[in-house]
């Protein structure tokens, strides 16, 4: 398996250069960092790239230039994880160098992936002698009885890492995974046995709260450990005969494509495409908001009963405007929602139809005064009416929420201070006062402070793209109808002809999106710790296979799925086996 390094020297020799000009270790420190952050930058634009591709997948059902767009976003979001591998592999050398700033020799190689190391249980009275790799041996939080006994990792296709140990209790060898966990992250992670959070004092003085990724560990027993490879092998198996199946129903669907553009050039002679396309895109569309209503509706659900009626209430007044798209004749109340006039609606709803890479800075820069209250297209601020709604969610005032999303806009400070010369970045109180404002007990709540955080940021992140996306919308279904209004009449039998292969479309179609994106197997194997862990495949829009790790808690809510409260492991079929030949190891079984 490619190890984390060499994932980002695919990419890495890129601003090398920035690197090999500097002299001394704290310049190499800082040319690093300079170099992770334009590996981020490059990134969130190869992001948005595929992000692009993908929409024009979803709405252009040409077969082969829909295969096309899928490929490039593919090709794009590949490139965007390599990018992000290589900023981390940077970071991680930056903080190699400003560690070593104060010593001679050059600093230790820690980019490579992790080697496994396991050491048998030690005879009674008999010194351990560990060499743990992942120097996790001197923090893992041990019970009584209990003895360190080895420590391995395997990456996730993100950049994400299991990180496994195995320790040796009185009643037999357990072996404590975490799923998953970022390697900025893996030197807080102390087992599964320690506090989900630790208060940790910085070079000021300052404290703040760290994450020991216990939340998402498993604690197995050496049996269930060493099963999981039985276990992974069976959902691969499940996932591949699914796969075979969904890529039946895409050649179906390309045949009945096929021949209702046949018969919609009846209809709409010289432009059948482009009306299934736009049948398509609003489809698509209407689809999507509904998702993200769905998505809202979460944590909405969380509410007290007096937020909620508040809640309820005020959102009949933004529904009046349209509820996923704006009504047609719905200025004045869509004008309400947005917080502007009528005359800076419209202008907003002209500014927006225009593609990014064609408008204007000045364009760009009104568009953001109107649409994103002054913010960005990624940190946006929401008008008054939603706001108020996320304040609720967030159980702030309302004030409150609008200096929350000041501070969120804020870059965060790096606890290298070096790093943080030149630049704006929060100060220790901003900080603090953010994670206070973050924490807020009341609104919307998990069952975990993470799970609280998740649900809140599932929440805005949604809310936001609803309300973003509602001219979208209405602009896919007012071409629509103006297109239907000029379609040629049909005979009788073409007609039917047209009901019936548009019908089974539309069948085949409902099938391929009740499979695409979504778990085509999975498997829980129960964790002493409570809760299980959870193997997951899932089934990609374009064809293949991902697959998903993550920890369901013991007070999973009924809702919970994988990914709903915590960022899942996310790797392929080999890399999965990985995971599973790691875990047997732990637990004392022999590889191959």
């Amino acid at each position: 398996m490619a190890s984390t390094a060499q994932e980002a020297m695919r990419v890495a020799n890129r601003y090398a250069g920035l690197v090999a000009k500097a002299e001394t270790l704290q310049g190499r420190a800082s040319a690093c960092r300079d170099a992770a952050d334009r590996y981020r930058r490059d990134a969130r634009a190869n992001q948005e790239s595929a992000e692009n591709h993908h929409q024009a997948a979803r709405v252009i059902r040409n077969p082969d230039v829909a295969t096309e767009h899928v490929r490039a976003a593919h090709g794009a979001e590949a490139e965007a994880a390599r990018e992000i591998l290589a900023a981390r592999y940077y970071e991680m050398q930056a903080e190699q160098y400003e560690r070593q700033t104060a010593t001679t020799g050059p600093p230790a190689d820690q980019t490579k992936e992790k080697a496994m190391v396991v050491t048998p249980p030690a005879e009674p009275g008999a010194k351990p002698t560990v060499k743990d790799r992942l120097r996790v041996g001197g923090r893992i939080l041990l019970r009584d009885g209990e003895r360190f006994a080895g420590s391995g990792s395997a990456a996730g296709s993100a950049g994400e890492l299991v990180l496994g140990a195995a320790v040796d209790t009185p009643g037999g060898r357990q072996v404590h995974l975490a799923v998953s966990i970022y390697p900025e992250d893996k030197a807080a992670w102390r087992g599964g046995h320690a506090p989900a959070e630790e208060s940790v004092v910085d070079e000021d003085g300052e404290e703040y709260a760290v994450d020991t990724g216990a939340d998402a560990t498993v604690v197995l027993d050496a049996a269930d450990a060493a099963r999981l490879r039985e276990v992974v092998e069976d959902v691969i198996a499940r996932a591949t005969e699914a796969d075979k199946r969904f890529r039946q129903v895409g050649r179906d669907y390309e045949r009945l494509y096929a021949e209702r553009i046949r018969l919609e050039g009846h209809r709409h002679p010289g432009q059948a495409q482009e009306a299934i396309r736009l049948e398509e895109r609003v489809r698509q569309e209407e689809r999507i908001q509904a998702q993200r209503r769905q998505h809202v509706a979460r944590a909405v659900e969380r509410l007290n009963p007096a937020d909620r009626a508040v809640y309820d209430s005020r959102q009949r007044r933004i529904d009046a405007a349209g509820r996923d798209a704006w009504r047609p004749d719905g200025g004045v109340e869509a004008a309400e929602v947005c917080g502007l006039t009528v005359d800076e609606y419209r202008e907003m709803r002209d500014l927006d139809r225009i593609p990014f890479q064609q408008r204007t800075t000045a364009q760009s820069a009104r568009l953001d005064q109107l649409k994103h209250g002054g913010g960005t297209g990624l940190a946006p601020g929401l008008p008054p009416l939603l706001a108020a709604q996320a304040a609720l969610v967030c159980g702030l005032s309302l004030n409150e929420y609008r200096e929350m999303e000041a501070l969120e806009r804020i870059p965060k400070r790096s606890q290298v201070e070096h790093y943080n010369q030149g630049r704006r970045v929060r100060t220790h109180a901003e900080q603090a006062r953010l994670d206070e404002l973050d924490g807020s007990p009341g609104g919307a709540t998990g069952a975990t402070p993470r799970a609280t955080y998740k649900l809140r940021g599932e929440y805005l992140s949604m809310l936001q793209a609803h309300h973003a996306s509602k001219g979208k919308l209405a602009d896919a279904q007012a071409a629509q109808a103006a297109m239907d209004a000029a379609a040629h009449t049909l005979d009788e039998a073409t007609a039917a002809e047209l009901a019936r292969v548009t019908a089974e479309l539309e069948a085949v179609s409902s099938h391929y999106d009740e499979m695409a994106g979504w778990a085509s197997a999975s498997a829980e194997i129960p964790a002493r710790n409570g809760g299980a862990l959870v193997v997951e495949a899932l089934q990609e829009e374009d064809g293949g296979v991902s697959y998903r790790l993550d920890r369901r808690p013991a007070d999973a809510e009924e809702d919970w799925s994988v990914g709903s409260a915590t960022d899942p492991f996310t790797t392929t079929a080999g890399g999965l086996r990985r995971v599973a030949k790691l875990a047997r190891d732990l637990a004392g079984g022999s590889g191959e």
